[in-house]
């Protein structure tokens, strides 16, 4: 009898260290397969994210022409030309002046703008100043 007990007790002793060591194999693959799945998730955000930094490359490649269009002379000139009416100047002549007759011009200019009485008696006619 003793050999019947000692067989049957061995046996669930066989048993239930199996169920344990199958237990503790499936919890280690889970964990793998989980962390393998972790992986490709971050895998695909890196890819992801890679992706747009290219688009971001791409886009800001295409504004850096498109501003170096934008303010390039020629675009400038034509700019100005056809659509603000501006034209090359001819016949400019340059004067200089010196401190007197800029003086000068100044004290003119402050009398003019004190004026006589008769100049004052009309209301409705000023004379007319370059300021004007």
């Amino acid at each position: 009898m003793r050999y019947k007990e000692h067989k049957h007790e061995s046996e669930t002793k066989h048993s239930s260290l199996f169920v344990i060591s199958f237990l503790c194999v499936f919890l280690c693959a889970a964990a793998l397969g989980t962390l393998r799945l972790y992986g490709l998730y971050l895998e695909h955000r890196i890819s992801e994210t890679a992706r747009r930094i290219d688009l971001c490359k791409e886009e800001n490649l295409v504004l850096s022409r498109r501003y170096a269009q934008l303010l390039s002379p020629a675009r400038v000139y034509n700019y100005a030309r056809r659509d603000l009416g501006m034209n090359n100047a001819e016949n400019i002549k340059v004067i200089k002046l010196d401190e007197r007759s800029v003086r000068l011009a100044q004290v003119k200019e402050e009398t003019v703008e004190k004026g006589g009485f008769i100049e004052n008696l009309n209301p409705f006619v000023k004379q007319a100043h370059a300021k004007n």
